[in-house]
């Protein structure tokens, strides 16, 4: 459809509309009052000159007055993973089955194209202008919103975004063996781990599906034990399992971190971390460790509780280091007795990849121990590729790791 001849019916609907009924234009307004107004504006040429259903055309107007233009759309659905807007007139989305297609929709400019996206922010009281031209929130989904505009993008180009919609009831343990993620062993191994005290790092780069695997592995964990939840900006770990009658059925605290112009106020995940201590949790979940917290998860690990968290890393050592080097944010206890105290307090280490079709993968899960007064790393799991498809190895697994689960 023309953007033009769109904009053009957009503007001349939402005049009568103001001057008829002003009421209806309000902040919030009932859906259905204002595509009934919608539909008694529009004449059947409208809906010819448009190459819409008249139904479509109502909704478009409506996600256009009120909504989020056709990002609407695309934000409802369950198939898609993100929403990628490079400038005004280029808009990528990207499916769960790792496709990745341009929209034939576009914004109607520049404006419009930066109008949506501070619609978007707004739902976190976030706002996005010359002063602050790099913005992140949440929607009211849970699913997140980065964006930049200029001067850090070109002023052509109105505002670049990623949208990462969240579903964390979608992905269940057949789908990731099904879609070739791992295999039933691979998460047999990790929940064990985590249920008989074995902390691990879930590591990878964005979107690679860390927390869907971490939120995998938790949903194992026995009823009667209690975890603890930490995140900051959005919840992405849904835990709670209810009955039919609504109950509650399993031990979970659900936390997020809360920043603050006023440092007085700000609650960070450091903070949480030091305060799940005194809740007497079987298991410390964070969604991301990216700061100091790291020192804090890695204490509470080396304290005799059981600690998952993803970072943005590669695999293996290289994740310890990662973890090692946030550390000394907190103290700078010296890079190489950091690095000794994340080998102990992690021992297990997975890594999750995205390759260049968009599937996700499990690479590998490596093991780490002290032998002979050096840390070794060993593989456990491996990802082999093979042209007729996945296929993963398995290795045995140190006396060290069986002795940890074993005192459990």
């Amino acid at each position: 459809m023309d953007n033009k001849y769109l904009k053009n019916l957009l503007d001349k609907v939402q005049q009568n509309i103001l001057n008829k009924w002003p009421s209806s234009l309000k902040e919030n307004p009932d859906k259905d009052i204002l595509c009934s107004y919608i539909s008694s504006e529009l004449k059947d040429k409208d809906t010819e000159e448009s190459g819409m259903s008249r139904q479509e055309l109502i909704l478009r107007l409506y996600y256009e007055m009120s909504g989020y233009s056709f990002l609407s759309e695309y934000l409802d659905r369950d198939d898609i993973d993100e929403i990628n807007i490079n400038s005004w007139d280029d808009i990528c989305v990207c499916y769960s089955d790792g496709k990745i297609e341009k929209t034939n929709q576009c914004f109607f400019s520049p404006e419009h194209a930066l109008d949506i996206v501070r619609r978007l922010l707004r739902q976190s009281g976030k706002v996005i202008d010359d002063s602050t031209p790099i913005s992140s929130g949440h929607l009211k989904n849970n699913s997140r919103i980065s964006a930049i505009k200029s001067p850090i993008t070109s002023s052509g180009s109105g505002v670049s975004a990623s949208i990462r919609i969240l579903h964390p009831n979608k992905i269940t343990q057949d789908t990731l063996i099904k879609t070739d993620f791992c295999t039933s062993e691979m998460l047999m191994f990790l929940q064990t781990c985590i249920n008989h005290g074995v902390s691990m790092l879930i590591c990878g780069r964005t979107n690679s599906g860390k927390t869907t695997v971490m939120s995998s592995i938790l949903s194992t964990v026995p009823f009667t034990k209690r975890v603890y939840v930490i995140e900051s900006g959005a919840r992405e770990i849904d835990l709670v399992k209810r009955d039919d009658k609504g109950n509650v059925l399993n031990n979970v605290v659900q936390t997020l971190s809360r920043p603050s112009d006023d440092p007085k106020r700000t609650i960070t995940q450091e903070d949480l971390v030091e305060t799940s201590l005194r809740f007497d949790p079987d298991v410390i979940a964070i969604g991301e460790i990216r700061n100091s917290e790291a020192f804090s998860a890695v204490e509470a690990s080396l304290t005799g509780h059981t600690v998952i968290s993803t970072v943005h890393s590669g695999p293996g050592e290289s994740a310890h280091s990662r973890i090692a080097l946030l550390c000394q944010r907190r103290f700078n206890l010296g890079y190489e007795l950091s690095l000794d105290q994340v080998r102990q307090a992690f021992p297990v280490i997975v890594f999750a990849h995205r390759n260049e079709k968009g599937e996700r993968r499990i690479l590998d899960i490596t093991e780490c121990y002290k032998r002979d007064g050096k840390y070794v790393y060993s593989t456990v799991f491996n990802y082999l590729p093979n042209s007729t498809g996945a296929m993963f190895r398995n290795y045995p697994l140190s006396k060290e790791i069986l002795s940890r689960i074993a005192r459990f």
